[in-house]
């Protein structure tokens, strides 16, 4: 009985390559990408769905936080020839994408600081993470999950340029005019750093 289990295993990843052979997939191809820079603008939240802006002055209860994360293509893409990557479809004809970008670095971490006094308790240069919740696609999520869920596996290059809307949940209580500094960990150690235009929330 154990013969014929060590034979199954044995076998099973040739099995799969001749079945996935037989559906003419293409071999996927391999990249990596980094994390590079950081862009943040004001967001105005007061319309029917969030716009950046270079007014002034925004209603405090409808002001958020555009961050997008410029990311880059490290290395060509090279063929994979793995076969784990082929027993995985080899229940059936399902061919994997033909092309895949991996993160070399991943973001371990995203908090918001108040450069000025926030409210009795956040003096400026305080972290108010707690005070945004990301909003992407049609849903909110606190920024800590929004970490853990976001996909570091890239299908297309199109992809590289990941963009997020932090809105404010809780207006500051102190000051009107306001600007903020957005801190991107990554998991190589680095820091990316992007700062807000002052704006007067009313």
């Amino acid at each position: 009985m154990k013969i014929n289990k060590i034979l199954v295993l044995i076998l099973f990843p040739l099995i799969a390559e001749v079945v996935v052979s037989c559906c003419d997939c293409i071999d996927p191809f391999i990249g990596h990408y980094t994390n590079k820079t950081v862009e943040v603008k004001n967001i105005d939240n007061s319309g029917s769905e969030p716009i950046t802006t270079t007014a002034n002055s925004v209603p405090k209860e409808a002001f958020g936080i555009r961050t997008k994360l410029n990311r880059e293509k490290t290395a060509c893409l090279n063929p994979s020839n793995s076969i784990f990557i082929q027993t995985a479809y080899a229940t059936s004809c399902d061919c994997p994408p033909p092309n895949q970008l991996l993160a070399r670095d991943s973001v371990t971490a995203i908090q918001i600081f108040s450069l000025n006094d926030f409210d009795t308790n956040h003096p400026a240069n305080s972290d108010v993470s707690e005070f945004f919740k990301v909003f992407k696609g049609s849903s909110f999520s606190t920024i800590s999950d929004f970490i853990k869920n976001y996909n570091t596996i890239l299908y297309s290059e199109s992809e590289l340029d990941l963009t997020f809307d932090a809105l404010l949940m809780t207006p500051p209580s102190l000051n009107q005019s306001h600007y903020f500094k957005i801190k991107i960990t990554l998991s190589d150690g680095r820091v990316l750093e992007g700062i807000t235009t002052s704006i007067d929330l009313i």
